[in-house]
This record gives C-alpha cells, sequence and structure tokens, in this order.
C-alpha cells in the first residue's frame, strides 16, 4: 500500500532514543494511525503492538487488567491509539514504564500514544507522564508531503542562512518544465482541498466535498460530545461557521457574540472547543514587550481550506483572505519539524503598517508579506523593509510569498518567492 511519506517520521524517531513515551496528537483523520499502525514500525524495522481504544472491548479489558495486559507486551514497540477514550490507562502506564526502566538488560520500549483531544491528552500527560513523554503535532497533509519531494524545503534553507543562497536562485531557473508543471499543479490542488489525506484518496470533486461534510458532521456529533458540553449543536455549528468566514481577520469575540445573540463567555467557550480540537488557531500579535501580546487581540485561522469549504457552503470568503490561511498552515506544518522551537506572529503598528506573518526564533527574525496574485513587486515590500530597518539586529531578510513563477529581490534582501518553491520543493 502506498502512501504519502510523512515528515514528522524522522522527529519522531529522533525523539525516541530518549523518550519511552511519545505523544501524537491531532485532529481526527489527519493520519496518526496510518503514521503508528505502518508507516514508523517499517521505518524503524521494529516488531510492534497495536491496540485501539476506539474499540469498546479493548476499553473494557484495560480497565480490568491495564498493568497486567501492559507487562505482557513483548514487542519493543507499543501503539496505544486513541487514548483519550480511557483516561484510566495513564497510571498504569507510569507504573509499567518505571518498572521498565528499573529492569536491567531487558527489551527497551516505547509506547505511542495518539489522540484527538489535546486538552484531555495534555491534562493527563502532566498529571502522570510529566518527564517520561515527547509530544509530536499531527497535522493535514503540507504542500512538501503531497508533493513527494524527500529533501529540505527551501524555507529552512533561508531560516538556516538568514539569507537567499545565489545558488538556490540559480538552481530554481535550471528546474525542468515537467517539474514546475508538477509542483504548481501540487499547489492548486492543495489551495483547493487542503490537506486531509482520505481527500487525496479521491479523484472526484464531488466526492472529496462529500467526505469534507461527512468530516465536519461526525466532528460536530462525536467529537464535541467527546471534550466538552455543548447543549446546542446547531448554534455551535453555526458559530463555527462564522468565524471560519473569519479567517485570516483580527478576532473580535464581542462582535461575534453580538452578531449570533450569545454571551460572550459561551463564544468563548466555544472557540476553546475548537481550537483544542485542532479546527482553528490564534496567531498572535508580535511586540518586543512580550506583555502586550497576552492583551492585544489575536488573529483567527481556520486552517485547512479543503474543509473551510465543507463548513462555509454557499459563503464564500475573499481570494486574499484564503490564501493567507493556506500560507499560514504551511508555516504551522513547517515549523514543528525545526530543532529548536519557533514562534509565528503578525504584526501591525498603531499607524497601520502591517505585516502577515514574522517567523521568530534563535535570536533572529523573518518577515512574510502574503500576495494572492502571480506577480509581486517592490511596492508589496515596503512594509518589511521598514521593519528590517527597525529591528537589524534581529531582521536580516524578508520574504514575499506568491503564487507566481519568477524568484527575484524586489527590494534590498527582500524575495519574492513563489509558494510551490518556497514550501514544495527539495533543495539538497
Amino acid at each position: 500500500m502506498e502512501y504519502f511519506k510523512r515528515d514528522i517520521l524522522p522527529i519522531i524517531a529522533s525523539r525516541m532514543k530518549h523518550d519511552p513515551v511519545i505523544v501524537i496528537t491531532g485532529a481526527r483523520q489527519t493520519g496518526k494511525t496510518t503514521l503508528c499502525e505502518f508507516q514508523l514500525p517499517e521505518a524503524l524495522d521494529l516488531p510492534f503492538t497495536y491496540i485501539s481504544f476506539d474499540d469498546p472491548d479493548e476499553r473494557y479489558r484495560f480497565q480490568k487488567a491495564a498493568v497486567s495486559i501492559l507487562e505482557t507486551i513483548e514487542t519493543p514497540l507499543v501503539i496505544l491509539d486513541e487514548v483519550q477514550k480511557i483516561p484510566s490507562i495513564f497510571d498504569p502506564l507510569k507504573l509499567v514504564i518505571d518498572r521498565h526502566r528499573k529492569i536491567k538488560g531487558g527489551i527497551r520500549k516505547t509506547f505511542i500514544l495518539t489522540g484527538s483531544s489535546q486538552l484531555l491528552l495534555l491534562k493527563n500527560i502532566r498529571e502522570t507522564l510529566a518527564g517520561r513523554a515527547a509530544l509530536c503535532h499531527m497535522y493535514p497533509l503540507s504542500l512538501h508531503e503531497l508533493t513527494g519531494e524527500t529533501g529540505t524545503p527551501l524555507l529552512t534553507e533561508l531560516w538556516q542562512k538568514n539569507r537567499m543562497p545565489g545558488r538556490l536562485t540559480e538552481g530554481f531557473y535550471t528546474l525542468s518544465s515537467d517539474r514546475i508543471r508538477n509542483l504548481v499543479r501540487d499547489r492548486d490542488k492543495s489551495l483547493a482541498w487542503g490537506g486531509y489525506p482520505p481527500v487525496w484518496s479521491r479523484k472526484e470533486p464531488a466526492d472529496k466535498l462529500n467526505w469534507l461534510k461527512d468530516y465536519r458532521k461526525t466532528y460536530l456529533e462525536r467529537d464535541i460530545s467527546d471534550i466538552g458540553q455543548v447543549a446546542d449543536i446547531d448554534m455551535f455549528a453555526a458559530v463555527q461557521k462564522l468565524l471560519c468566514s473569519r479567517t485570516a481577520n483580527i478576532l473580535s469575540i464581542s462582535e461575534v457574540a453580538r452578531d449570533v445573540s450569545l454571551a460572550v463567555n459561551t463564544v468563548k467557550r466555544y472557540l476553546n472547543l475548537l481550537n483544542i480540537s485542532f479546527q482553528c488557531f490564534l496567531l498572535p500579535p508580535y511586540f518586543e514587550n512580550t506583555g502586550k501580546r497576552l492583551i492585544k487581540s489575536p488573529k483567527l485561522y481556520f486552517p485547512d481550506v479543503g474543509l473551510n469549504r465543507a463548513i462555509l457552503g454557499d459563503i464564500t470568503i475573499n481570494k486574499g483572505a484564503s490564501y493567507e490561511t493556506w500560507v499560514f498552515s504551511e508555516f504551522v506544518k513547517w515549523k514543528q519539524l525545526q530543532p529548536v522551537e519557533l514562534e509565528l506572529f503578525f504584526y501591525r503598528t498603531s499607524a497601520g503598517r502591517k505585516i502577515d506573518f514574522l517567523i521568530a526564533g534563535e535570536g533572529r527574525i523573518i518577515p512574510v508579506e502574503v500576495k494572492a496574485n502571480d506577480k509581486a513587486t517592490s511596492a508589496d515590500g515596503r512594509n518589511i523593509e521598514a521593519f528590517i530597518k527597525e529591528h537589524r539586529g534581529k531582521a536580516k531578510m524578508g520574504i514575499i510569498v506568491y503564487q507566481g513563477r519568477e524568484i527575484a529581490e524586489v527590494r534590498k534582501n527582500i524575495w519574492a518567492v513563489p509558494d510551490w518553491y518556497l514550501f514544495g520543493a527539495e533543495h539538497n
């Protein structure tokens, strides 16, 4: 069976060298089970035991004798899927891990835990597995994964070098026409349908959209009931739809509450449920004074553009907001693969000067503008240039992400880079 190769595989393998428990979280249907049951054991060439707690019989069995069952497993890799379904597993797991650590010369075991509820998982990890578990997040497919290219994405090299090496621009113009067409084709599909793996196994647009609609229905009827009490699912769905229509915009909870005639605290609770179940993200503003980040309004993103089509139905959002949302999702998927944790912000001054994204970490910042068209000009880099001048110690270069087929320095150290080249093409 063929699968999309997931970029997170080497990250998980690396963390297994040091941590007895790897926790893989993510929205339902992002590929966690496929990764754990097939790709990870194959990549590591390890015997494994797979147990899914979606099965009520397994939940019953473990509730009766979890310690005994876990201790009798002999494979070096133990995969426990959908563990949020059985919170009682965490104490027995801790006991077994601590016992196993004291045995010298035995088989070294690694437990892989997966789940689609961030809140329930993290609560149990903090309380019982602190110091024993590494956390990894599974997102829908990135453009780099969809293209099947295996080398380092250009974005990684730009971050590491903090400049545009000449060989990268030279390499751009040596790309074959066929390769460019394939990369652009995959980009267009990703922009239209998002990254959920089951969508990519369906050929017809109607089948793709039907799957996404069914996914949303399952999320509302099943996942929400798993993680929080929502008395009126129809009202929750209306709030989800209204929030989704405001993707890539600064969030005003009071405005949303007024539009749906709900209390502000109810909207906050619904927003929190959407956030902990990986359906939306809140992007903070950038301030030198970190305290200000906590009191200023964030930007809201519903990251999967395909799922957004199913949520919004006949409602349309402008091309710029949809494209910015897609670029945001690519940045989120990329940054989790970096060896040092990076932060993502947006930037807006009181005078109205704004920059779509700032990638920050390791003492440096790369400002990024997003343009939903096939041309980029010097004017598009004006705000980035001002930011670089004001932050000379941290910002050395800037990027304009756009949909064209040329790479160019539009202002000094500010580069217009096609999205399919920045996120999708490999660079070795």
